[in-house]
């Protein structure tokens, strides 16, 4: 059982769209069901992105979610239950998976109620490890994998988040103030703990070059990114996504507008070309983060 973290340092990366394109091919990469689903967690707790995208603002609305699980409400068991699907904590969770086009119970989210006011004084909860509680539960139950979107920088919720990760994915637009942002975050990382794998991900990585007082963006951001990684004081960095052959995630043109799941979208329209790249991407991703 893995637990993933998407992240950003700052909002605007375009996370909650990376996380949730990725996840269907997350199912199929975790070879994911209904018996063994993958548990997604919203923990953007005031932007809540992941809760917008999949349209359960108001299913969580005066019902449990992740700030309610944060503070320790409704203590449940870790226990195994005859079936997973019987199981009190479980039943807390929405069925998302024919959102993204796959089996629907493969994939269970536990989202935010904006609504609900509480500080981090009364996040109680985490002071009993509940992400380790949580952790136990899922290798308890068969489940795949956890699946967390942060909020971004070095919020409560997002030093939680990558503190409960084994993979945190960190995206990043190619721009300076998110490469100098990504790795004075990286580096403050690197003085708690090496022992997570970090995934460098350009998001958002615009589709045509550019040359800018003589260099080539594109050359430049790449270099940048490899000279800084040279820096830290981490021993896993995955630098698939950074080369002159693969450089991040694709901007797509229709997220620019809205977003939406391009593995479901596929199934039933053409996708256009910067879609079927995005794809190719999401996939491979997936199949990064599902390695051992």
């Amino acid at each position: 059982m893995k637990t993933i973290t998407f992240y950003s340092y700052k909002g605007g990366a375009g996370r909650s769209s990376t996380t949730l394109n990725t996840l269907p091919y997350l199912v199929q990469s975790f070879h994911a069901s209904a018996s063994a689903p993958i548990l997604v967690l919203d923990m953007d707790l005031d932007s809540a992105g992941m809760t917008y995208l999949l349209g359960l603002d108001v299913h969580f609305k005066d019902r449990y979610d992740v700030k309610s699980f944060l503070m320790g409400e409704e203590n449940w068991s870790e226990t195994p239950a005859a079936s997973l699907a019987d199981h009190e904590f479980y039943q807390k969770f929405a069925p998302v998976g024919d959102i993204l086009g796959v089996e629907n119970e493969a994939v269970m989210f536990l989202g935010v109620d904006d609504g609900k006011i509480v500080d981090n004084n009364q996040m109680d909860g985490t002071k009993e490890g509940v992400f380790n509680k949580l952790s136990r539960f899922c290798r308890k139950n068969g489940v795949k994998a956890v699946v967390i979107d942060s909020s971004a920088g070095d919020q409560f919720s997002a030093v939680l988040s990558t503190g409960a990760a084994n993979d945190i994915v960190c995206c990043m637009r190619p721009t300076m103030q998110f490469r100098i942002g990504t790795f004075n975050y990286l580096h403050r990382l690197a003085e708690k703990t090496s022992e997570k794998r970090i995934v460098l991900l350009p998001t958002v990585v615009p589709n045509t070059d550019k040359e800018i007082d003589g260099e080539t963006q594109r050359t430049k951001a790449i270099n940048n990114i490899t000279e800084r990684v040279d820096d830290l004081a981490i021993d896993d960095v995955c630098m698939d996504f950074v080369s002159e052959e693969l450089f991040g995630i694709n901007e797509v043109e229709r997220f620019k507008w809205k977003e939406g799941v391009l593995f479901k979208i596929g199934l039933s329209d053409e996708l256009s070309a910067d879609e079927k790249e995005a794809t190719k991407r999401y996939r491979k991703l997936a199949n990064v983060l599902a390695e051992d």
